[in-house]
């Protein structure tokens, strides 16, 4: 199973790098556009999202329609190999190069996220996705870690994703995490 995960995740991800800017650009406003017009976007109250990277779809108008909506924002860190953290941040400005040179907030533990009784949304990237909410990230497990050690997250997972990354079925493992939502910029599609 390791071997066909890595495989689509290759594929996928290949296909993925060989959209040109305008391709991404175009199709991330489209999902952006869906994401900021569900539901669950407009109930939450907090925002962890993940500040995109390379060919990923473009998150950064989502935070900034966020932060006029009065909503609080929070981003991903990586603390060490494996353990990652959501922080707190009021602008853009406040992310910086860190891991792998994704832009990242600061570890200020007074700014960390932690489950409250604020409804949040959870914006997840990947590489593959299915229909039935299974994920395959980028091999590291950060995300599946987050929520194992967060227990019940009480609020919405949702994947942000393109059209050509979103599968009938893909192989996945118990404990991998499921999204309960994927945005692409054709549709949104209800998982659980």
């Amino acid at each position: 199973m390791f071997e066909e995960k890595r495989s689509l995740r290759q594929n996928i991800l290949k296909k993925r790098d060989e959209m040109s800017a305008k391709e991404q650009l175009d199709l991330s406003h489209a999902i952006m556009e869906k994401t900021v017009a569900s539901h669950d976007f407009l109930q939450a109250e907090e925002i962890l999202a993940y500040v995109n990277y390379k060919s990923e779809v473009n998150t950064r108008g989502i935070i900034e329609y966020a932060f006029l909506l009065g909503k609080k924002v929070y981003c991903p860190k990586v603390l060490s190999q494996g353990e990652m953290e959501f922080f707190q941040i009021f602008s853009i400005k406040d992310l910086k190069e860190g891991y792998k040179g994704i832009f990242e907030p600061e570890n200020t533990p007074e700014r960390q996220w932690r489950p409250s009784d604020k409804i949040p949304l959870l914006l997840m990237p990947g590489a593959v996705f299915d229909r039935q909410g299974h994920r395959i990230g980028y091999g590291k497990g950060f995300y599946d870690r987050f929520l194992e050690k967060t227990g019940d997250f009480l609020g919405t997972r949702a994947a942000l994703a393109y059209e050509m990354q979103v599968k009938e079925e893909i192989p996945f493992e118990e404990h991998d995490k499921q999204v309960a939502l994927i945005i692409t910029e054709q549709e949104v599609i209800d998982c659980l």
